[in-house]
Formats: C-alpha cells, structure tokens, sequence
C-alpha cells in the first residue's frame, strides 16, 4: 500500500535564494506544498520549535552560521526527540563533509549543482520513511491508549475484589459498616502528610482496608465472643495478624505485597509491646504504622452492637496519649496536624446505623480494634 506523504510539511534553509525557488518548485510539481523557506539560518531552530516538520533541506555553507551549527543546535534541543530527516544540501565533495554532517545527525545529501531527479528521489524517500515512522507513532499511541484503559479497567477490578475480602472480613467482626473504607483513606492521609511518593500513598490506601483479613480464619466463638477472651483464645485472636499475611505473602503485587505487610505489622506497638513479632520503632514498616493509628482511631469512634463510639476529643486524646508507647510519635504529631481531613473522612463515610460521633459514653471500656 502507497504511503501518503503530501500532506507532511518541510522546511529548507539555504542562503541562496535561487536555491530555494529551485527547490520550491521542484516539490510543488510532484505535489509539496507544504514547504517553508528560509535563507538565514538563525531561525531555523525556533522554526522547528513551533512547527512539527517531517524533514529538513539544509544548506551547509552559509554565512553567520553554516549547517553543521544548525545541526548542533537541533541535537541540544527537545527537537531531536521528534527525530526529523535531515537532508544536507552541500557544494563541498568528499567524506569529510559527509561524514561531519552524518555524525550531527544528517539522513542523506544533495550535491549542488542540483540534479532534480536525484533531489526528488531522495526527498520521497526520507517522506517515506517519515511518514511510516508517524504511522508506527500512531498506532504505539494508540497502543498505549488501550494498555492504560485495559490497566485501569484491572485496577478497579482488583480495587473491587480487595474491598470485597476487606468487606468480607469486616463483616465476620460484628463491623457492618464502612470500617475498611475509612481505614484506607486515614492512612493516605498520612501517607501524604509523611511525604511518602504519591504512588505509595495510592497503594497503601488500596492495601490497608486488608489489615484484618486474616480474621477470616478466627473461628466464630473467638472471634464473635462478646465476653473476656480466655488466655488461650487471646492466642487464636492473635493469629489472625500471621494468617492474613500468609494469605496474601505469595501474590506478586506491590498492592498485596504491601497489604501483607500491613496484615503483618498493623499490631505491632512503637515499644515493642505488640505482636506478632514484638518489633519496635522504625523496625516496624512504615505501612503498618500508619495502618495501625488509622484502624484504632476508627475502632474508637465506630458503634458497634457491642459498644457505643467514643467521642472525637477523647479517642484524638486517647491516640495522643499513645505517641511513643503504641503509636509512632511522628506519625500521632502528623495525625493531629491533619485531624480536620480525618474528622472530614470519618463524616463523609459515616456508618448509616451509628449515631454522631461525638456522642457521649458511660463507663465503657476501651474499645480499641483486636
């Protein structure tokens, strides 16, 4: 199939004006006429700033500037990234010319005096080979149009099947409402505040709302007792935090990988007081950290069948009080320095059976998430 090159625009510079009207007229009598023309070379870089050409007629001897200039130009510039067929116009024989101008990026040469014959068919053959480059840069575009749409269309899948483990755990605790949801948002909100990547921040938002799927595997008379945990049961409970990241270890995705790491972590205490590996400050991940402050803070000011929620001054007071001994203290200090985007989440994702969360309550333990 014949490759259409008409339309593609060129640009010569040559300081000989008869150059130029031999060279226009030889490209509008085999149908270029989109064609602009330059005698002084100083423009020519601007030129091809401005305006997408498909090749270059450059002379090489010019005053105030010769060809091989232009060309250093062109290469230094965001120009050579467009990758224009240059086309070098030069009176000069032998290789040194040659070889100069092919080292700067040149395609091909014209000698002058000009044979027409040669001229054109060198110019149809570097349109040519413009002309399937753009083609092929077309259709790589177009390629990487449905790639994005075909990820993004994987992400939401994998955002919905995580929200249906998440939700799938939540519901076996008694936790009816958006629990996981709003977890997943606190803790980008710290993740943002700590200067984390914007790409971590999405992911750990993505994986925190997993931080309990290993309660999946706690049997119901544990996990839905309603009274003190015997010792014994306390133990079983505790798993849960090995299991979920067992469960979700082999996956090869960052997203799981990182929310395997928050099932893991997100009970570890800041002095080395939790469990399941009793780690301590920075030897905790920086996930579980933030998953941790995120998924009590909600635990406190959530109703549950079990318990009224706590009001906000008190469960803020309560994670402030923590800093240092459960918490990461850069993280509590962080916490309470964005409290209004927290208390702003907790409203807009606010459980339909639970009343305000300011609402106060009487002589109930603390009830903070297993």
């Amino acid at each position: 199939m014949a490759i259409d090159t008409a339309h593609l625009k060129i640009l010569i510079c040559d300081d000989s004006v008869t150059n130029i009207l031999i060279l226009s007229k030889l490209l509008e009598s085999e149908g270029y006429y989109h064609h602009t023309s330059l005698t002084d070379p100083t423009p020519v870089l601007p030129a091809m700033q401005e305006n997408n050409y498909d090749l270059l007629l450059l002379d090489i001897e010019m005053p105030k500037m010769d060809g091989f200039e232009v060309m250093r130009q062109i290469n230094a510039s965001p120009v050579s990234e467009q990758l224009v067929p240059i086309l070098v116009l030069t009176g000069k024989q032998g290789n040194e010319t040659r070889n100069k101008a092919l080292l700067l990026g040149a395609q091909d040469f014209v000698n002058k005096p000009f044979d027409q014959v040669e001229v054109m068919l060198r110019v149809k053959n570097l349109l040519r080979v413009r002309a399937a480059y753009l083609v092929k840069q077309d259709i790589a575009k177009e390629l990487e149009k449905k790639v994005k749409e075909r990820t993004s269309e994987l992400d939401k899948a994998t955002d919905t099947l995580i929200n249906i483990m998440a939700r799938v755990s939540e519901m076996r605790d008694n936790d009816t409402g958006k629990h996981v949801i709003r977890v997943g948002k606190y803790a980008r909100i710290l993740s943002e505040a700590l200067g984390l990547p914007a790409h971590i921040c999405y992911l750990i938002e993505k994986a925190a709302p997993l931080h309990d799927i290993g309660k999946i595997g706690i049997p119901d008379h544990i996990l839905l007792k309603q009274g003190k945990l015997t010792d014994m049961e306390w133990e079983r409970m505790r798993n849960h935090a090995q299991m979920g990241a067992d469960l979700l270890a082999s996956h090869e995705s960052l997203m799981v990988q990182l929310a395997a790491s928050i099932a893991l972590s997100h009970h570890e205490h800041w002095d080395g007081n939790g469990y399941p590996k009793q780690l301590r400050a920075a030897s905790i991940p920086i996930e579980g950290r933030i998953t941790a402050i995120s998924d009590v803070f909600d635990a406190l000011t959530s109703q549950r069948p079990y318990k009224e929620a706590w009001p906000m001054q008190k469960a803020i007071e309560y994670i402030e009080s923590k800093a240092g001994t459960h918490f990461d203290p850069q993280l509590v200090k962080l916490f309470i320095e964005n409290i209004d985007k927290i208390i702003a989440i907790r409203e807009q994702y606010k459980d339909l059976t639970e009343n305000s969360i300011q609402q106060p309550i009487a002589s109930l333990p603390i009830a903070m998430s297993n």
